[in-house]
């Protein structure tokens, strides 16, 4: 248990009465961990929530959650809902120039709601014959608006041949992952001649593995975004997997950095130490009171630099838009729009790692080097 004196010693070395210019210049060699711990965050915050907005994107503009053959009911499946689709190719013309695309043979029910909702499909509110609503991407590079016309040349997979149609564009979208839906464009399912599938969109909350166990109960063959598109899927988890690993070695190399408190403050309090062993108390209780000291500092600029970070990863959907608006060339295997997501488990992990790793080292440091400094206080005296 710590003495009256040793309590006291502690509170004034915090700062308890020494005013706010001192407490913030003995926290000072913690600065390093305080930025550290915000970059660390703040990657986090972005990482989790780049990954969420890119893996729900992959739905909205692949095949849904499920695709399958036949129709399912999903009536009893909470905010689910399920279309028919078909899927072509063709190459679109106008003045500017020309580009392949790729197309979805939708119903109106299925660009409402969410899907409505995340690609910020903006309509001309006219009923036209071949009717297209294309992406931002396609309307930038072909300098198309509503109201627009250009030809396409429509491959017919039963007739293998392919015919010009007028479209008239009367939607654009905006999905903010122009590398997936630079060549996306919706048209009317009825122009389309391939094959019929049937795209379940399930709730963002809910199992995804709980319904494919439902399909595999009723002997309906499926497949999900993530088998369909696992290329792209699996380059996505990948990537946040090294990131993270990244992450937790920069988080290791900060938990050594504290090591460094504890040289300033011996440095700093030599002559404090040098009256205290005077004074009769003993080595060890010197090193736990320096321990204590070092893990407040840590603690301290990891709680504040945690804060920093957070702001930081809230403030990320804003500068990305700013980045996007002015080059967007620069966040094209990103997406410019998306909502941030805390993982909260995941930073109180790094956090506490963080500061356990910290004390390791300390009371290593403070064992050897710690010691030897201690003496030499001690024999400057």
């Amino acid at each position: 248990m710590k003495s009256d004196g040793e309590r006291l010693y502690i509170g004034r070395k915090r700062g308890r009465g020494m005013g706010v210019k001192w407490t913030l210049s003995s926290l000072l060699p913690a600065l390093l961990i305080f930025l550290i711990t915000a970059v660390l965050v703040f990657a986090m915050v972005f990482i989790s929530s780049m990954t969420t907005a890119i893996d729900r994107m992959i739905i909205m503009l692949g095949s849904s959650s499920i695709v399958t053959e036949e129709e399912v009911d999903v009536s009893s499946w909470s905010g689910a809902s399920i279309n028919k689709t078909r899927e072509g190719e063709g190459v679109v013309f106008t003045e500017e120039g020309k580009s392949i695309i790729r197309l979805k043979g939708v119903n109106e029910s299925y660009l409402q709601g969410e899907r409505e909702e995340a690609l910020k499909i903006v309509r001309s509110g006219e009923e036209v014959k071949n009717a297209i609503i294309v992406s931002t991407t396609l309307a930038r590079k072909l300098n198309l608006e509503l109201g627009s016309s250009m030809t396409m040349m429509l491959y017919e997979k039963e007739k293998n041949r392919t015919r010009p149609i007028l479209m008239t564009v009367t939607g654009i979208f905006d999905s903010g992952y122009a590398q997936l839906d630079r060549y996306l464009a919706y048209v009317d399912f009825s122009l389309l001649d391939g094959e019929e599938e049937w795209e379940i969109l399930l709730d963002q909350k809910d199992d995804l593995e709980k319904r494919c166990q439902e399909l595999d109960e009723l002997g309906i063959p499926y497949k999900t975004y993530r088998e369909k598109y696992s290329a792209l899927y699996l380059n996505v988890r990948q990537s946040v997997s090294i990131l993270y690993l990244i992450l937790a070695f920069v988080a290791l190399l900060a938990a050594f950095f504290s090591t460094d408190i504890v040289s300033v403050y011996l440095s700093r309090d030599r002559q404090d130490i040098a009256a205290l062993r005077l004074l009769g108390m003993e080595e060890k209780r010197i090193r736990r009171i320096y321990l204590s000291l070092s893990l407040f500092a840590v603690a301290v600029s990891a709680l504040g630099g945690t804060v920093l970070g957070l702001l930081l990863g809230l403030l990320s959907p804003s500068l990305i838009r700013i980045v996007a608006s002015s080059n967007p060339g620069l966040v094209e295997y990103y997406i410019s729009s998306f909502s941030v997501t805390v993982p909260t488990m995941e930073l109180l992990l790094m956090v506490l790692a963080m500061v356990v790793l910290s004390a390791i080292t300390l009371f290593i440091s403070l064992s050897t080097s710690g010691r030897k400094e201690l003496m030499a206080i001690v024999s400057d005296r």
